[in-house]
């Protein structure tokens, strides 16, 4: 890439633009001028990363804000698209019990996932739960009307912003193909949600970034923290949640 950040690139876009606009809209006026010069393979999701942890790191003082689920504005040309309560409101704050096992949190974030990948996609997904998950695989998802599936194995990390994503994967469980896929999702306690990004890696590529940790025999173990997601060594596979569709979609085709 040239001199120019990803910020300072998407800056000057939106600038011209006037409005708010999508990731994949600032990487493409980009890579068409020229200005965006990457070798990565998804440079949209770059953008989406450095624009995302912007905010999540500077909070109100970030430049940028999300007028909208992938969509960045710069707060200097004032916010839009934002709801507007008239009146009094009464904030009522809801906490998540905690209560649950680690079987319940597992559930929960597998089925987020299958929503996920359900509702969002250019191209639609059918989710299906296996009724055993002893091959580690947790959702097998099939492009409508074909016959294309790949398999997903879901890791789940639960607690608040000072955490991140910490899971192990037994690597018994880990089928060394393309076509099995590893998504690690953080549920912010917090929000009561999934994080906006999550991680998408095809089997073999994890298997090759943990190939020289020396961890527990038999395990392979995922850690990004919350702070820098962009700057760990999956950054390239980081992707906001709403794109995991997608994403699954782009790997099903190479194979």
């Amino acid at each position: 890439m040239n001199n120019q950040s990803f910020k300072a690139i998407a800056t000057t876009i939106i600038i011209e633009a006037g409005k708010p606009l999508h990731y994949r809209e600032i990487t493409r006026i980009a890579t068409e001028r020229g200005i965006l010069q990457t070798v990565g393979k998804t440079p949209w999701a770059t953008m989406n990363a450095q624009l995302s942890m912007d905010i999540v790191n500077n909070g109100e003082s970030s430049t940028f804000y999300r007028a909208q689920p992938g969509f960045f504005g710069l707060k200097s040309l004032g916010l839009t698209k934002q709801a507007t309560i008239t009146g009094k409101a009464r904030i009522i704050k809801h906490t998540v019990t905690d209560s649950l096992n680690t079987k319940q949190k597992g559930d929960i974030a597998e089925a987020r996932v299958a929503e996920l990948l359900t509702l969002y996609g250019d191209e639609g997904l059918s989710c299906y739960r296996p009724i055993s998950d002893d091959e580690g695989i947790d959702i097998i998802a099939k492009r409508r009307e074909k016959l294309e599936v790949a398999y997903i194995q879901v890791k789940s990390s639960y607690g608040y912003k000072d955490r991140g994503f910490v899971s192990s994967v037994r690597e018994k469980q880990i089928i060394n193909k393309e076509r099995m896929i590893m998504v690690f999702v953080y549920f912010d306690l917090s929000q009561g949600d999934l994080f906006d990004q999550v991680f998408c890696i095809p089997a073999p590529d994890f298997l090759r970034l943990t190939a020289n940790e020396d961890k527990k025999p038999g395990e392979r173990v995922f850690t990004v923290g919350l702070h820098h997601p962009d700057k760990s060594k999956y950054a390239e596979f980081m992707i906001e949640k709403r794109e995991l569709a997608n994403r699954i979609i782009e790997i099903m085709d190479k194979l």
